[in-house]
């Protein structure tokens, strides 16, 4: 699709950003957001970043027998692509931990770099205000077993150098 125009619209705690397109198609992305708002540079390139994370780690589509798409259903199947492995990350978010598996990462340093980009998304993160300390974003092996961790005090260090 190719974005033609963006439309913000913001409600009680929420703002949605639409990405218009020809032909009258349309991509809308709800994001929670603290107040004062954001500009709206930054929610377009927030909802941008969530686009290509649902893109990147989304399940695959599956089609039911009654010819309707499910497209949230998670991959089940390990990919064939050669090179690739298959990470679960974990989340600090509030006082609760989110967990996104089966994310396909060509290797460690495509895994650090999106576990660092994640952990700096967190500290904009209203929800993840209460608990700052500590790690931000775990990432679990096939194995399970923990491979990587970073913590705020790196997404601290890596935003403030970005600036």
């Amino acid at each position: 699709m190719q974005v033609l125009d963006t439309a913000i619209h913001a409600g009680p705690g929420d703002v949605t950003v639409e990405f218009l397109g020809e032909g009258g198609e349309k991509i809308a992305v709800t994001m929670v957001v603290s107040d004062p708002l954001p500009g709206d540079a930054a929610l377009v390139d927030r909802a941008k970043e969530l686009m290509v994370q649902c893109a990147a780690f989304g399940g695959r589509s599956a089609q039911g027998q009654d010819g309707s798409v499910d497209a949230v259903r998670p991959a089940v199947e390990r990919p064939t692509d050669v090179g690739q492995d298959l990470y679960t990350f974990e989340y600090r978010d509030g006082g609760s931990l989110r967990r996104l598996e089966g994310v396909e990462l060509p290797n460690l340093e495509a895994v650090h770099d999106e576990a660092l980009r994640s952990a700096i998304d967190l500290l904009d993160d209203p929800a993840a205000e209460a608990r700052r300390e500590g790690w931000a974003v775990r990432v679990r092996g096939g194995d399970g077993d923990v491979i990587l961790s970073v913590d705020f005090d790196e997404a601290r260090r890596e935003k403030a150098a970005a600036l």
